[in-house]
């Protein structure tokens, strides 16, 4: 029976079969259980950093805020959508390497001829879920300034049935450093963010990013740009349930390092009086888009 998942993290618009991740992880063990789910922590560790600035201007002193939502988008690259697996016990044979589904990749399980005990002709590799894109959205508060530093949160929690307690939380801060020269062009800002997520016991991911920001005001438009450093781990445990010939339950844990290590930003910003309408393109090993909207008070 289908459920609705939102694919292990925040606010995630795709259907997915819930009762199914952890009947499709039980099938492997680290080696194949981490390839499996590889792509889904690069494109979910890019979404978690996408869409934390919108401008670079902060000023030196004096009351403002920002409130709004965000909502990230990562996309989904052929590659990443297969993996080369092998069979789970040296008991079969041949072992592989096979090419077969990661969690993003098509929903049809691949079964292959083997040589096992018993007799057992086939070896069957489980299906992703057939994601091209992959969105969340989060609420977003930032408050400044004091020294020309602000500061942004985020949080969200709640509870997915058949899924678990999802918690959603994250905090940054942000300097200006045109604060300290006369008349520049350009405002230019630095920022350091650090983020969590943690789905019930399986999933627990811990993300961090330091960029340099710089923006341009033009009319009611503001164009921004940032480079960037990024980090996620992303920490997992399951059981593996074994397979026919050798069946049995087996706590399985590991640690994966998303792939973005740097990313360069582009955007620009819609400034309708209290209004603020964002979005920016990120390049980087994992691509992402970022769309926001919310109210800014006494933001320029």
């Amino acid at each position: 029976m289908r459920r609705y998942f939102l694919v292990i993290l925040a606010l995630l618009s795709l259907q997915i079969r819930a009762q199914d991740i952890g009947d499709y992880l039980s099938k492997y063990t680290e080696t194949n259980g981490a390839l499996y789910l590889q792509p889904f922590a690069d494109a979910f560790s890019a979404d978690f950093n996408s869409g934390l600035f919108h401008n670079a201007r902060i000023k030196k002193k004096g009351f403002h805020l920002y409130l709004g939502v965000v909502s990230q988008v990562a996309i989904i690259s052929d590659d990443a959508k297969y993996f080369m697996g092998y069979t789970e016990s040296d008991i079969y044979e041949p072992q592989g390497p096979y090419k077969v589904p990661t969690i993003l990749g098509p929903v049809d399980e691949v079964t292959v001829p083997i040589d096992g005990s018993g007799g057992l002709l086939t070896y069957t590799f489980p299906g992703g879920f057939n994601v091209d894109l992959m969105p969340m959205a989060v609420p977003q508060l930032t408050i400044g300034s004091l020294w020309g530093t602000e500061v942004t949160g985020r949080f969200i929690t709640y509870n997915v049935p058949d899924v678990g307690k999802i918690d959603m939380w994250g905090w940054g801060i942000r300097h200006s450093i045109d604060q300290y020269f006369n008349k520049m062009p350009v405002n230019i800002a630095v920022g350091f963010y650090r983020q969590c997520f943690k789905l019930s016991d399986y999933i627990d991911t811990k993300a961090l990013m330091a960029n340099v920001q710089a923006s341009y005001r033009a009319s009611i438009f503001t164009f921004y740009t940032g480079v960037g450093y990024e980090k996620s781990n992303v920490k997992v445990e399951y059981m593996y349930s074994g397979n026919d010939d050798e069946p049995g339950d087996e706590k399985i844990a590991f640690d994966l390092d998303a792939a973005n290590v740097v990313r360069f930003t582009i955007g620009v910003t819609f400034n309708l009086g209290p209004v603020k309408l964002f979005g920016d393109y990120n390049v980087a090993k994992q691509n992402t888009f970022a769309v926001g909207l919310g109210i800014g008070i006494n933001e320029r």
